[in-house]
């Protein structure tokens, strides 16, 4: 069992008209692991889908492709993140409940990312946002 600390949030929106597969920082942990637990988007539209994945230490530049990344693991499946679904209001869930037999929380290594990429130039903003306690050693 974990020792869990302070609880943080991240957040990014990509805005409408935004270049096709290029990352975008949502979450950086800092000098302590974190454990994501939670993680809600909304807007976008019909025909785009997004990605989370796991940058490395220290590695993150915004603006990159995945494959710019060396280590970037997906850890969505892609295009799971499907525009045009909820709104500011009433948010998409990928992680928490319910559950969506999606993975109940994710480990980050310190100093590590997690980014978004979208599979289409988006025509609407689309917005992200990930929630987890810091773990104590």
């Amino acid at each position: 069992m974990h020792n869990y600390g302070r609880f943080l949030i991240g957040e990014a929106t990509v805005a409408a008209g935004s270049a096709a597969e290029i990352l975008h920082r949502v979450f950086t942990a800092g000098e302590k692991p974190v454990a994501i637990t939670q993680a809600q988007y909304y807007g976008g539209d019909t025909s785009e889908g997004g990605t989370l994945f796991l940058i490395p230490p220290n590695a993150f530049v915004s603006g990159m492709k995945p494959s710019d990344q060396a280590g970037s693991i997906a850890i969505t499946n892609a295009g799971v993140l499907s525009g045009a679904k909820g709104t500011v209001e009433f948010p998409s869930t990928v992680l928490g409940l319910p559950m969506d037999g999606r993975f109940p929380l994710l480990i980050m290594p310190a100093f590590s990312s997690i980014a978004v990429n979208l599979n289409a130039s988006n025509a609407a903003a689309m917005s992200f946002r990930l929630g987890g306690f810091e773990i104590n050693a």
